[in-house]
């Protein structure tokens, strides 16, 4: 009797485990691995000169990241002048949290950083995103993860420049990542 109750707990705790697991579950058949190789490597993705700190995350579609403001002075990101460099070395604009999903993607507004705080944001290629009908629009994938050909996407290099104003100069990032792995994904059924 304590076996089958003991069974039965292990079985209940498995269900809630797999269960609470699928809520992450992509619809993609495999994942890329990423690590910054520019402008210091880092396989936490994240950088700090100083005057800024920069942590990013990246999904399928878009690169996300927090921003932190490390200055005493006002930090600006010019959106219209930063680009998202494809495997390919082709450069394409960028829309971020502000534009993406409105008719202002193909020119985004600055971002404005006050002195000593952290924003979230991310980043798309304005490009990838596709208005399909009132209110609705879709992000299309920055590579492809639905088939066998996404380990092709193994060793490529990807980048975000990014012009800053900071403490009154212009300073265009260089932000660089590399895919040093694709792994098969967690799918639905």
């Amino acid at each position: 009797m304590k076996l089958n109750l003991l069974s039965t707990c292990l079985m209940v705790i498995a269900a809630i485990v797999a269960g609470s697991a699928c809520s992450g579950v992509s619809q993609y058949r495999y994942w890329n691995i990423y690590a910054m190789t520019e402008p210091a490597p880092s396989t936490e993705k994240l950088y700090d000169d100083g005057k800024i700190k920069v942590r990013f995350w990246i999904d399928e579609k878009k690169i996300h990241f927090r921003f932190s403001n490390l200055t005493s002075q006002m930090i600006t990101i010019n959106w219209r002048k930063a680009v998202y460099i494809h495997t390919d070395g082709k450069k394409h604009p960028v829309a971020n949290i502000d534009s993406i999903f409105s008719d202002r993607k193909d020119d985004p507004p600055p971002s404005q950083i006050p002195p000593g705080k952290t924003v979230d944001d991310f980043l798309a290629p304005s490009q990838n995103v596709e208005k399909l009908e009132e209110w609705t629009w879709y992000a299309y994938p920055l590579f492809n993860l639905f088939n066998e050909r996404a380990y092709d996407n193994k060793g490529k290099i990807f980048g975000v420049d990014m012009p800053v104003k900071a403490e009154g100069k212009w300073h265009t990032y260089k932000f660089r990542f590399k895919i040093s792995s694709v792994i098969p994904g967690v799918r639905r059924l």
